[in-house]
């Protein structure tokens, strides 16, 4: 079980990669009139971040599996602080459009490598509540992203929300390489086609199968004795005996058979199974 100290640096990663796409998004309208031009222009602004997220969280999910999540978690939230710096230097209506893109890029690295470790580092009967508890502050990013992300606009201008946002996540960088350990990537059973020709060209799956020798002469004889349950008739007292070549009905008698008391194999229409097998 891993220490609850460990996963704070985890919720701050969830955190920062909400607030880092509505804190922006919120704000690009009305305080960035020399890059927004129109609003196909600020609708573009608003897709390159979420877009490169859908485009490249399948990637970098596929590197977390073959290298580890902590590496690409930790590789994630340096490259959100450099593309957020690269805004807060140039300052540059071209640089944006960079700088977004770049966040973008990031986040889809560290936000499903935190998910990973979520899951790593909790019991399987603790991951509900550890979920729970990074969408939490994950939701919290989004809620405090606008707010937050306005008084600062409002005070110093984008500049100072990208130097904040390249701040925070070199703060949440270090945080993760002091306190979240290190994670092995789980093995993972793999097939080439070498390994498939090998198999294919195995004595044991190119030799028949055959059955040990009498078994067949067997299984005729006892299927001659004993006749199958398809062939033998139905006999119920309240119903009529159908005709049957292999068992014809047999006279009427009592209710009583010879030896003992009235059973339905004994009635009028004759035994219902034949001796057992």
């Amino acid at each position: 079980m891993v220490s609850r100290a460990a996963m704070w640096p985890l919720h701050a990663a969830g955190f920062t990669t909400a607030f880092g796409a509505h804190a922006i998004a919120a704000n690009l309208g009305g305080f960035s009139s020399d890059a927004v031009t129109s609003l196909l222009v600020l609708g573009g602004l608003l897709a390159l971040y979420d877009g490169a997220e859908v485009l490249l969280k399948p990637v970098f999910g596929s590197l977390a599996n073959r290298i580890g999540a902590w590496p690409v978690l930790l590789g994630g939230l340096l490259a959100f602080a450099a593309a957020s710096a690269l805004y807060a230097v140039a300052d540059s209506p071209g640089w944006l459009w960079a700088a977004r893109l770049g966040q973008g890029a990031a986040a889809s690295a560290f936000s499903p490598s935190a998910s990973a470790l979520v899951a790593r580092l909790n019991r399987a009967a603790k991951r509900g509540r550890a979920f729970g508890s990074y969408g939490f502050y994950k939701s919290i990013g989004y809620t405090m992203g606008p707010l937050l992300g306005g008084v600062l606009v409002w005070a110093g201008g984008l500049r100072l929300l990208f130097t904040v946002m390249a701040l925070l996540g070199a703060g949440v960088a270090l945080w993760v390489a002091l306190a979240v350990p290190a994670v092995p990537p789980l093995p993972r059973a793999r097939q080439t086609v070498l390994d498939l020709a090998r198999r294919l060209s195995a004595p044991a799956f190119l030799t028949p199968h055959r059955s040990p020798r009498g078994s067949d002469r067997r299984r005729r004889s006892a299927s001659a004795s004993c006749p199958s349950p398809a062939r033998l008739p139905v006999s119920a007292p309240w119903l009529p005996a159908p005709p049957s070549p292999s068992w014809p009905p047999a006279q009427p008698s009592s209710s009583r058979s010879p030896d003992g008391p009235w059973t339905p194999a004994a009635s009028q229409h004759g035994p219902a199974w034949p001796p057992a097998c």
